[in-house]
């Protein structure tokens, strides 16, 4: 099980990123959000979606 984060950031498409605790490119600690404690990606965009209604998500590359 993995800690997973939201970015605050969009990207240049308006999209959000997951990011994995492990991840090369998780953002700062003021520019991200914790999403909590998940077994993968998929259940960590869940709780996204469902906490903040983020329409435009998609999964960090490297945590995939």
């Amino acid at each position: 099980m993995k800690f997973y984060y939201l970015s605050k950031q969009t990207n240049r498409d308006g999209v959000m990123s997951i990011h994995a605790d492990s991840c090369t490119q998780l953002p700062s600690i003021l520019e991200r959000v914790y999403l909590g404690i998940f077994d993968n990606s998929r259940l960590a965009s869940e709780a996204a979606l469902m906490k903040y209604q983020v329409l435009n998500l998609d999964t960090c590359s490297c945590c995939r």
